[in-house]
């Protein structure tokens, strides 16, 4: 399995870390905090694009 993004030490191997349920919760907690956020940007530029 590969895991990472920029800034996370993109496309390294993690197959034999040895994950267990914590890590992951954390992961889905991470990319839950980064959908979130993004969506919170996208919202911002429609309120921009309904006003212009």
């Amino acid at each position: 399995m590969i895991t990472g993004g920029a800034g996370a030490g993109a496309g390294r191997e993690v197959a034999n870390e040895g994950f267990g349920v914590p890590e992951l919760v954390a992961e889905a907690a991470l990319l839950q905090a980064r959908l979130d956020w993004s969506q919170g940007r996208l919202a911002r530029l429609g309120e921009r694009g309904e006003q212009g």
